[in-house]
């Protein structure tokens, strides 16, 4: 049996990123899913900025489209890398790229619609 899919689901997801490429969100559920805001914040106790980049990848596609090339995010800062709502479809991926594993926390808003 199917699993059923309500026809609106929001999602409030966290993660520490580790270092290099991060997934931090995917569906392989018949939905589409609007992203509707991110935080990542620099949680190191040093005074070091963190580097972040933010890319989706298409689904059957190995190529990664930035929404943020090498962002800065100061220590104790945080950084809002999605200027509007992304629409992502069934497969595709939002990743987040850092050379620091437990520099950066993200807090991701998203809402599940489903398809018909």
């Amino acid at each position: 049996m199917a699993e059923t899919i309500p026809l609106n689901k929001f999602r409030l997801l966290t993660k520490t990123l580790g270092t290099g490429s991060n997934l931090i969100y995917s569906s392989s559920l018949d939905v589409a899913s609007i992203l509707l805001s991110t935080q990542i914040t620099n949680v190191t106790a040093s005074n070091a900025t963190q580097i972040v980049s933010v890319s989706i990848q298409k689904s059957g596609s190995n190529d990664h489209f930035y929404i943020l090339n090498s962002g800065s995010v100061p220590a104790y800062e945080s950084l809002n890398p999605l200027a509007g709502k992304v629409v992502l479809e069934k497969y595709d991926g939002l990743y987040m790229h850092t050379q620091y594993s437990g520099s950066l926390q993200v807090v991701l808003s998203v809402l599940e619609n489903a398809i018909n």
